[in-house]
This record gives structure tokens, sequence and C-alpha cells, in this order.
């Protein structure tokens, strides 16, 4: 699954291309799937991700969600929980290009040298996530930083989570990027051995891209784009 702030950024872009939704709504809803939270006694995350990501035999099914909550001949996407719903479905869309990429990234020698290993999941997570505040080091003004760290509270839009968790993983999530876990990653010698901060942007652009069309086939006969902010990118 890709990271908190890889979706931020996806959302950030759509927006700035003038994707018509409601900005606070939409930018909860591209967290929106993870908003499952972890029990202190056991570590496990409820609800599980088989109901958070929507699968089919194992796999994200955004199609899952889409006819779940989306099935309407028109939309108004400026609609505050429509924004949250279209958030959470370009999330897993993301999702699903995430994991090929960590596919292809396997067969790299450095992660061969590693699979299997109990060190494996820290060992990518730490750059994964290192490259998100190598992000949030260099853009002062972005997303999270100007509208999701602000929101206190949160609509429990989505009825596959108990009450106010949504809002919970708000808080968690916000804490978690004004922490100071990941300080060693923005020391100039340290090594991103497993995915580089630019291996990330390239993912961020190429994915943007891909659900301009996603949304362009899905959504054709809606009003999706603010056409004046289109022509300007």
């Amino acid at each position: 699954m890709a990271t908190w702030m890889v979706h931020f950024r996806i959302a950030e872009n759509l927006l700035k291309k003038g994707l018509l939704a409601s900005e606070k709504e939409f930018v909860v809803g591209n967290i929106g799937p993870d908003c499952g939270l972890p029990d202190k006694k056991t570590g496990e995350f409820y609800p599980g991700k088989d109901v958070t990501h929507f699968k089919e035999n194992n796999k994200i099914s955004p199609r899952l969600f889409l006819n779940q909550y989306m099935q309407k001949e028109t939309f108004d996407f400026t609609d505050p929980r429509l924004s949250f719903y279209l958030g959470c479905y370009l999330h897993l869309e993301t999702d699903v290009e995430w994991s090929r990429l960590h596919t292809e990234k396997k067969k790299e020698r450095v992660y061969q040298d590693i699979l299997g290993t109990s060190e494996y999941t820290r060992l990518i997570k730490r750059d994964w996530y290192g490259a998100d505040f190598v992000y949030l080091h260099e853009h002062k003004d972005s997303i999270f930083e100007n509208v999701f760290q602000h929101i206190t509270s949160f609509p429990d839009y989505l009825d596959i989570f108990p009450a106010n968790q949504i809002s919970k993983q708000i808080k968690r999530i916000t804490e978690f990027y004004n922490g100071d876990s990941y300080e060693m990653v923005l020391d100039p010698d340290y090594r991103f051995d497993y995915l580089t901060p630019d291996e990330v942007s390239q993912f961020v652009q190429e994915t943007t891209e891909k659900l301009v069309h996603i949304l362009n086939t899905i959504f054709a006969e809606q009003r999706v784009w603010d056409k004046d902010k289109m022509l300007n990118r």
C-alpha cells in the first residue's frame, strides 16, 4: 500500500489540475481506506485490509468500492460526501499501482538480498516513509501542511469503520508526520537503498496521469474538471 503522503501528493496534484471536488473531504478520502486502527493488545488492524481495501480474491478491487458507494447516474463532485468517496476510490486505484511498483522493485538485487528476512518490511518502509519526510522538509506549503493537519473532526462517511475512527486516524497521521521518527533521512549521508525520493516523485506524477485518464473514462458524461484550470496546465 502506498504511504499516506503519496496519497496526499496525488490528491493535491489532481486538485491543482482542476478536479471539481470539496478539498477537505477529498483529501481525507485519499487516506480513507487506511483508517483501520491497530488493536493495542494484538496489533491486528480493525477492520482488516480485506474490508478496508475492498479485496476480491486477495486483490484490491476499486470497482467493488465504486459499485457499492458511487452508483448514480449523475454526480455533483463538489458534494462533501461524494468528494470523500471519490478520494477513497482513487486511493484504491493508487494502491493497485503501488503494488505493481513494489512487485517490480522486488526483482532488484537489493530487494532479493533481504526478501524473506525479518528485516524486510522495516528496511523498505524506512525508505518509503523517509521519502515522505524529505518531501515535507522540502515542501512547506503542501496540502498536508495547509489542510490535513488542521482537521480536528470528520464525519463517519464510511460505514465499515466504528464511530469517530476516521477522526482518530486523522489525528494519528498528523502526529506521525509532525514527529521526528525519520529525522535521520534528512542527513545527506543517508542512503535510500530501496526506494529514493526521486522514484517516489516519478510514481506520484505517473499515477496522477493514470488517474486523470481513469476519471475521464469512468465519468465521461460528468463535469469532473474546472476547464479554466485544465487549460492553464
